[in-house]
């Protein structure tokens, strides 16, 4: 056999040199890439848009605390103010911080920022401070954010309090609407801005605290206020007691927007092993049996999971929250109704709650007179007033509308002070009492427990 010659033996050894070369290098930077620059996945800079991911279990976005703020994914997700902590509870609101409302128009006697502080100093008189085993978030859009000063006022001796800005995914119109439809949409009173409010509440709230290591929610509106004193951690009587869903006052809600009860009658006919037949029957007995949940709590991972995320992210899509003014109340109460049973649903009544909105209009309804109370009230908390000091009570609600013609639109009751809508539907022999027997049998209210169970985080 003839020898190779030596000048092409030379190449071949220098390509080998070469291939060779080469494979180390790649083997050293796939090495390197493998294991020191791949660290564990977090949320991008900018979060995965909220209806990609509701059909998963709510422990795929549910991290440890510290692991997400060591990572700093507060600042990913949004922009905040306050210190990190970690707390798993969290009581929220959404703020609008000026004269102007972007639905209601001019606040009469009182700003935003007025009623939030005043919202504020209740909240903690009455409950946080005594209970300091939970965050206090004010969420606000970037058209109606706070200053500086406006800032460290409200976070004077209230350590647990955080502003977090809405923006990008959590605050814009889903894919296919322009904010010019807002006019021939239903109810075009109502602004963009308020049917973001409805969507937060609704459906990307979850998404976002889940992200944030919460597992309970607290909800408050800066003219919700607590007036009576909370003995015992609410968050804790809602894990002892298995609760996923509460309120503190029921109502009659008909404005659910065309197309909303076909919606949910073709989800559960595509899905029929999504609930029983038991809840699905309860539900269609009365529809509009609902929760008012200006005030609410939640156990996050309901709203997080199957089926009640599925169902979440249908409606979302279905885009009748902008085009139908399908409201939060509504979309909290079919869920809750159809996929919890009554054991696992709380009507608080040991406190004592106000929510009132007033008519802005000339009139509102009849006898339902500009200033005057249009929807919500004041509940009294059992127990929580002698019949003298309720009536004493009562009497300064009433002087705050001694300039305005409120003949029968303010009700001054036994247990209620406001509209007639909570005052109907909170009576036993109303149309709403089929359900809310079923929660009084499977519920004992906290305040009948022995309340130190409930002391403690």
């Amino acid at each position: 056999m003839r020898r190779m010659p030596c000048s092409l033996q030379k190449i071949l050894l220098l390509l080998m040199l070469i291939v060779g070369v080469s494979q180390i290098v790649l083997f050293h930077s796939y090495f390197a890439t493998s294991t020191s620059h791949v660290p564990m996945q977090q949320p991008q800079q900018k979060p995965p848009r909220p209806h990609d991911v509701y059909a998963k279990e709510a422990d795929d976005g549910n991290n440890n605390k510290n692991n997400n703020n060591s990572n700093n994914q507060t600042q990913s997700a949004h922009n905040s103010i306050g210190l990190l902590s970690n707390h798993t509870d969290v009581i929220v609101y959404l703020a609008q911080f000026s004269k102007y409302h972007s639905s209601y128009g001019f606040q009469q006697n009182a700003t935003g920022l007025s009623k939030l502080n005043k919202s504020l100093d209740l909240l903690y008189t009455n409950y946080v401070n005594h209970f300091p085993f939970c965050d206090v978030i004010v969420f606000y859009d970037s058209d109606h954010g706070p200053d500086a000063e406006t800032i460290a006022d409200l976070s004077r001796d209230r350590p647990q309090l955080k502003f977090h800005e809405l923006n990008g995914t959590w605050w814009e119109l889903p894919y296919g609407l322009k904010a010019i439809q807002r006019f021939v949409w239903n109810r075009p009173a109502f602004s963009v801005g308020y049917r973001h409010m409805i969507r937060w509440f609704a459906v990307l709230m979850w998404r976002y605290l889940t992200m944030e290591g919460y597992t309970h929610v607290m909800r408050m509106d800066d003219d919700s206020y607590l007036h009576s004193r909370v003995k015992y951690n609410l968050f804790e009587y809602m894990r002892e007691n298995n609760k996923r869903y509460a309120f503190r006052q029921p109502v009659v809600e008909d404005g659910v927007g065309a197309g909303y009860d076909e919606l949910i009658d073709g989800f559960l006919e595509e899905y029929p092993d999504a609930t029983s037949p038991k809840l699905i029957d309860l539900y269609k007995q009365d529809r509009r049996v609902s929760f008012y949940n200006n005030w609410f709590m939640a156990d996050i991972s309901f709203f997080m999971s199957p089926p009640a995320s599925v169902l979440l992210n249908t409606i979302d899509m279905s885009k009748l929250i902008y085009t139908q003014r399908t409201g939060d109340l509504v979309i909290h109460s079919t869920v809750a109704r159809l996929f919890l049973r009554p054991k696992e649903i709380h009507w608080f009544r040991d406190f004592t709650y106000e929510h009132m909105t007033l008519c802005r209009k000339e009139k509102c309804g009849p006898f339902v007179w500009n200033g005057c109370p249009q929807n919500g009230g004041i509940s009294r908390g059992s127990g929580v007033y002698t019949d003298e000091e309720w009536s004493e009570f009562a009497k300064t609600v009433k002087s705050r509308f001694k300039e305005n013609q409120c003949p029968s639109s303010l009700i001054l009751g036994y247990d209620y002070i406001g509209a007639e809508d909570i005052r109907y539907c909170s009576k036993i022999h109303s149309r709403c009492r089929f359900y809310l027997e079923l929660l009084m049998t499977a519920n004992t209210t906290a305040v009948h427990h022995d309340s130190s169970v409930y002391n403690k985080r």
